[in-house]
């Protein structure tokens, strides 16, 4: 009688594995409108050149090499929206103290790396893009606080132009399912190492793409590199989830992907727009 009831329950509990993976399957066309642009990394960084990461030039660049950006969006001490990677300022700033509790008045008299910019506003990207190319917004968030979300949303309620949000925390992108559900949203995943601060659980959930139950997103962003979990597989090959990669750095990698996946981030190249896709 156990080995009949185990039998029974095994083609249900692979059901629910699949259910927890599922995307939003509504949203596939205009996600691909997205992946018409490669998508400059952090904007289109070259420090040989003096131009940082996430920086006002690295951004102007990106735009007149006509490629859409990808850039991460952090929320101070004092509630601004500020653009940049990490969660301390070590690497970028040579400051060991962590963004969101500093403020934006003392977050501007810092300078990336040894050049002359600075930390920039997300609304003076806004203003730089200007719709001229889409945007690929990643919401860093700290933990289960979730304040950025409707700052994000209320920034951008006005811009006018194309924007989809990502993000590797489930429950910022189901923020914006419910809180603004027109809002393109993508869940970001990747095979954590043992470095990753997070629990061992918490890294299988995401590595399998299992908390897409909880956010629901319109496309999913992986690391190319640990592209093959079972999650990913299931979203990019059988469920035709609007798959983007990171982060691609040279052309044989950026050609692989382009015949294998929607979308391309990448970095230190400058990849042709015009090849089969």
């Amino acid at each position: 009688m156990l080995l009949l009831m185990l039998l029974l329950s095994l083609p249900l509990l692979l059901l629910l594995i699949i259910w927890t993976m599922l995307p939003n399957f509504g949203r596939r066309h205009s996600c691909l409108e997205f992946a018409r642009w490669p998508y400059a990394h952090r904007g289109l960084w070259d420090m040989e050149q003096r131009i940082p990461e996430n920086s006002l030039p690295a951004f102007q660049r990106a735009v007149e090499h006509n490629y859409g950006i990808e850039l991460d969006v952090h929320l101070t001490a004092d509630g601004r929206l500020v653009v940049f990677h990490d969660h301390t300022l070590l690497r970028m700033c040579r400051m060991k103290k962590i963004i969101e509790k500093m403020t934006y008045e003392e977050l501007e008299q810092l300078t990336l790396l040894d050049t002359d910019c600075r930390i920039p506003l997300l609304s003076e990207v806004l203003s730089l893009v200007n719709g001229q190319v889409p945007l690929l917004i990643e919401m860093k968030l700290s933990g289960m606080n979730l304040a950025l979300c409707p700052a994000l949303a209320e920034l951008l309620s006005d811009y006018k132009g194309e924007y989809m949000v990502e993000s590797f925390q489930p429950f910022g992108l189901r923020w914006f399912r419910k809180h603004r559900p027109e809002v393109i949203r993508g869940q970001l995943s990747d095979r954590y190492d043992a470095s990753e601060p997070a629990a061992l659980p918490l890294k299988i959930l995401s590595t399998q793409l299992l908390l897409n139950c909880v956010s629901r997103p319109d496309f999913i962003a992986y690391n190319y590199n640990h592209y093959g979990s079972l999650g990913s597989i299931l979203n990019a090959r059988v469920f035709k989830t609007p798959f983007w990669v990171w982060t691609v750095r040279n052309e044989q990698a950026y050609h692989r992907c382009s015949c294998r996946f929607t979308g391309i981030i990448f970095e230190k190249m400058l990849p042709d727009q015009h090849k089969e896709r």
